[in-house]
């Protein structure tokens, strides 16, 4: 696998006004600026829709699906709200532990007339990200009366069962120069020869584009601290339903809010 800054992004020929945001190249993502968080306290994430970390507009409450798990089970009460150009999310985590916050969104059936979009197509898109609760960190969890016997990691499974996702590899608090390891699901299966893209906050015009290996992983090196995107898109003929539409169009993000910047360098 070898990591590259990709020139451009394959995309429509041409952006029209009328071509609706989720087909022309737009994904939701969850970010969060949420730091030493306790059980009991609540948390607040932005779910965003818009492209390369630039959120432009909010989606519709009632098209997104939102679900908490964790470490010791999940967290089904979360409270979605609209603000000015994303969605908010609300919740209060009742025990320590990572927790992943997933996403569903569904962005329908649409039949486009425009040149090489032509025919129905079903757009459902995903999300993940992952908030620590109390002190938690591989082999070393600090967290008072922890049932993992002082390993959070060792019970934390960060899969979510989205039909597309990104799964991270022994997920840990990354340091710059880090590198991460990331394994695409396509129904519970590895997915080769997919491009990943790893997006930064501070360069959305210029995202790391990586190819996955026969597995569907692909390794990914953190060059900068602060904001992560990884996104992955991918189209099925094969589960296109007849006289609905002819094949289904998914994209999966996954976020991490804080690459933290290595002292010694």
């Amino acid at each position: 696998m070898s990591q590259k800054a990709s020139r451009k992004e394959s995309f429509p020929p041409f952006f029209l006004e009328d071509i609706p945001d989720i087909v022309r190249g737009h994904e939701i993502w969850v970010e969060h600026g949420m730091q030493n968080v306790s059980p009991g306290d609540p948390v607040v994430c932005d779910l965003c829709f818009g492209h390369n970390m630039k959120s432009d507009k909010a989606v519709q409450v009632e098209k997104v699906t939102p679900a908490i798990s964790g470490t010791w089970g999940e967290n089904h009460e979360v409270e979605v709200s609209t603000a000015e150009d994303h969605l908010l999310m609300q919740f209060i985590p009742a025990f320590a532990g990572y927790h992943t916050i997933g996403v569903e969104y569904d962005g329908g059936i649409l039949n486009l007339p425009h040149p090489g979009l032509e025919g129905p197509k079903y757009y459902q898109q995903y999300t993940k990200t992952i908030l620590p609760v109390g002190d938690c960190q591989v082999g070393n969890c600090q967290i008072v009366n922890c049932q993992a016997g002082g390993n959070c990691q060792a019970e934390y499974d960060p899969t979510v069962g989205h039909e597309l996702e990104i799964i991270p590899l022994g997920y840990r608090q990354y340091k710059v120069g880090e590198h991460i390891l990331l394994k695409i699901l396509y129904d519970g299966h590895g997915l080769p020869d997919i491009i990943v893209y790893g997006i930064h906050a501070g360069n959305r015009e210029n995202p790391i584009e990586v190819t996955t290996d026969q597995e569907g992983m692909v390794d990914i090196e953190l060059e900068k601290g602060g904001k992560w995107m990884f996104k992955v898109g991918y189209r099925d003929p094969e589960k296109g339903v007849k006289d609905l539409y002819d094949k289904k169009v998914m994209t999966a993000t996954f976020t991490i809010m804080d690459v933290g910047e290595n002292v010694w360098k």
